[in-house]
């Protein structure tokens, strides 16, 4: 208890030194309350959004606040960006969780904009995950999401892991300012873009300095690990339906429209001149990420593209793309997001879905076997396979952080069925 109460005093005073210091990152700017979920809100969503999948029930209020802190973004430059806070009325004596969500476009989207309304979201799904078993949680919107008016920096693992860790120290200063207490451990979880996101910030705070960065234990879930391989093959696949090829159009031309708005690169360098039209319109109009997906499909549906990429995509970028030719700004950018050759000495559970259609499962695979491969031991690594009839990508995240939770909970034990 002695060591436990040194330790959450090192932290807090690590934060207050951080704000007294003038030092720009990891501030907090301010909070606003987002609501309330009364204990029989909770209870009802538990039982909707993890319907036969096993979490403890639970009979806790959780409070939502939305906050804006300082980070660095991809020119250096120190700016306001926003997240969700989520925790149990009264504190969280098990610790704060980062979750990092999956991708988006539509900035209606962002976590920091989730008031409790109920919508199956993932701000949701983590909120009632963590919050419900004693964590604090806290979810960053990412630069060019939420109130940062700026493009998202997608898919950059490295990139959006920043904003992630900057909202550690601003989530404890809150939880200060609120009077909560919220227990010295750390964990880090994310799924999709947000599993390469949370397995890159993982990495990063093995690195940092101070208790307070010491990540207990770390879940990362059907994430784009390997973008230079496994996820360059991934894209250049044609769908086996419209909606395989609809996912891949989506992913490709977020990342085009990110490197245009950004560094001022042509669209028409990586996809033919009527799909980079049609992709230059629709990110730059208030649209779902559902619709945006119909109306790039329709275009290539136009185009007679017949759900192959390689009849939208400019013939010259695609020998780039297989060559992996780094004096191309976008692939020598993506080459920098690879976050799976490494040793982590932080317990992480390694999650994904099988036959998952949106992330290849290659991913977690190959990060797996490399990971051992470097030794890293059955004590340090396992990996757990998500099976069931009729889970995919976007209707497996409960099972992911049903997972993770067991996993923070009780480590590996909790997560028995996981692969050593």
């Amino acid at each position: 208890m002695f060591t436990k109460t040194l330790r959450y005093i090192s932290i807090t005073a690590a934060a207050v030194i951080f704000l007294s210091t003038g030092v720009s990152a990891q501030r907090l700017v301010s909070n606003a309350s987002n609501g309330t979920l009364r204990p029989d809100v909770v209870a009802a969503r538990m039982i909707e959004v993890y319907k036969n999948v096993p979490l403890p029930p639970t009979g806790a209020q959780i409070e939502l606040r939305k906050i804006v802190y300082t980070t660095i973004d991809v020119k250096g430059k120190t700016v306001n960006v926003s997240g969700l806070v989520a925790w149990p009325t009264g504190g969280a004596p098990n610790g704060l969780v980062v979750f990092c969500h999956g991708t988006i476009q539509d900035r209606r989207n962002s976590p920091s904009r989730w008031k409790g309304i109920p919508n199956g979201s993932e701000a949701e799904t983590a909120t009632l995950a963590f919050a419900t078993g004693g964590y604090a949680v806290v979810i960053p919107d990412y630069l060019g999401l939420g109130d940062h008016q700026a493009a998202h920096p997608y898919p950059l693992n490295v990139t959006n892991a920043r904003s992630a860790k900057d909202s550690i120290v601003p989530a404890r200063m809150l939880a200060m300012q609120s009077g909560y207490k919220i227990g010295p451990k750390l964990f880090v979880t994310g799924y999709s873009e947000g599993g390469g996101v949370a397995m890159a910030l993982t990495k990063d705070l093995e690195s940092a300095s101070g208790s307070g960065f010491r990540v207990e234990r770390s879940a990362p879930a059907s994430g784009p690990y390997d973008v230079t391989d496994t996820t360059r093959d991934f894209m250049l696949q044609d769908g086996n339906d419209v909606l395989g090829f609809g996912v891949r159009l989506y992913l490709l031309s977020y990342a085009t429209y990110y490197f245009r708005k950004e560094h001022g690169i042509k669209i028409t360098n990586y996809f033919r001149p009527a799909m980079a039209n049609s992709i230059w319109l629709n990110y730059n109009t208030t649209v779902t990420d559902e619709n945006l997906i119909k109306r790039l499909v329709l275009t290539a549906t136009l185009m007679r593209a017949k759900n192959s990429m390689r009849n939208v995509l400019n013939e010259d970028f695609i020998k780039r793309l297989e060559r992996l030719d780094l004096s191309d700004p976008l692939i020598a950018e993506l080459a920098k997001q690879d976050v799976y050759d490494w040793s982590p000495r932080t317990p992480m559970l390694l999650i994904n879905l099988e036959g998952d259609g949106v992330v290849d499962p290659r991913n977690t695979e190959k990060a797996f076997q490399t990971m051992r491969g470097r030794g890293v031991g059955n004590d340090r690594l396992r990996r757990y396979i998500i099976r069931g009839e009729g889970l995919n990508h976007l209707n497996a995240v409960p099972n992911a952080m049903s997972a993770a939770r067991a996993f923070f909970d009780e480590g590996f034990a909790g997560v028995r069925e996981a692969q050593e």
